[in-house]
């Protein structure tokens, strides 16, 4: 007598991402969107080259086996934090000499792989419950007949742009700016006046005297009540400038607080 087979036939992992797979095409639609928009693409590259990693996020993707929605979107989560581990491993380790920044690239691509670990934790703990299949599951992919990369990611591209309008087609009733050097250089001091206007707000700058052309004042013996609110706030300004310094260069300790005296330069 002949023993009946009880497997669970196999079946096409990558139906996920067909038209007429077991998930609503406008969800599927935007989840591989949304997840190919996180890949680190490195400008200007051969289109093989990003065509092959695209295609290989959605196999990863499909790796997970998501049963749901739910599932999908935390396979994508998850492979969003696989790739900014990536993209925060090659800032920091390919680098000729380390410094501050590329510690703290690597530090951020730690953070962003246990964030991937934890996703996947998230969704096994899912997966661990059971969850009915629905009723005509795809037939098994026949790998030897399996699209190449590129047919892949150029079908779901015309996909994901189903609806879009280019702005060449779209139409633009707001004049176009020509930004002249001129325009650019407008800009430029008026921003200048803002800032200035912001560092002197509350300040009584009309009868504040000794301000230096650069926006300094040397420390006088005596100093006007102008003078002495002027000089607290360029001390502050001073001290805030130095702290954003540090923390771009990876130096998170606060900065010594250091005496002046009359004759010294506050900047």
């Amino acid at each position: 007598m002949s023993e009946t087979n009880t497997q669970t036939p196999p079946y096409d992992r990558a139906a996920i991402f067909e038209p007429n797979g077991p998930f609503n095409p406008s969800f599927m639609r935007e989840a591989i969107h949304a997840m190919l928009r996180t890949l680190p693409l490195e400008q200007p590259e051969p289109e093989s080259w990003s065509d092959r990693r695209m295609h290989a996020a959605l196999l990863a993707l499909s790796a997970l086996h998501p049963r749901d929605e739910i599932e999908v979107l935390l396979g994508v989560q998850a492979m969003s934090a696989h790739h900014a581990a990536m993209a925060c491993w090659y800032l920091g380790m390919n680098i000729a000499k380390p410094n501050a920044t590329s510690t703290r690239h690597i530090t951020a691509a730690c953070s962003a792989a246990r964030a991937f670990d934890t996703m996947l934790r998230a969704l096994e703990r899912r997966q661990a419950k059971p969850l009915s299949v629905p009723i005509g599951r795809p037939a098994p992919q026949t790998w030897e007949d399996a699209p190449n990369a590129a047919t892949v990611i150029r079908a779901l591209e015309k996909r994901c742009y189903e609806g879009y309008v280019s702005p060449e087609d779209a139409i633009d009733t707001d004049p176009v700016v020509a930004w002249t050097p001129e325009l650019f250089a407008l800009v430029e001091a008026l921003r200048e006046r803002e800032r200035i206007e912001e560092e002197n707000k509350g300040l009584d700058i009309a009868n504040t005297e000794g301000i230096l052309p650069g926006g300094g004042m040397i420390l006088m013996d005596d100093p006007t009540p102008q003078q002495a609110a002027y000089m607290d706030r360029r001390l502050g300004l001073m001290y805030k400038r130095e702290i954003e310094e540090n923390r771009r260069n990876g130096i998170t300790k606060m900065p010594k607080i250091r005496g002046i005296r009359p004759g010294d330069l506050i900047p």
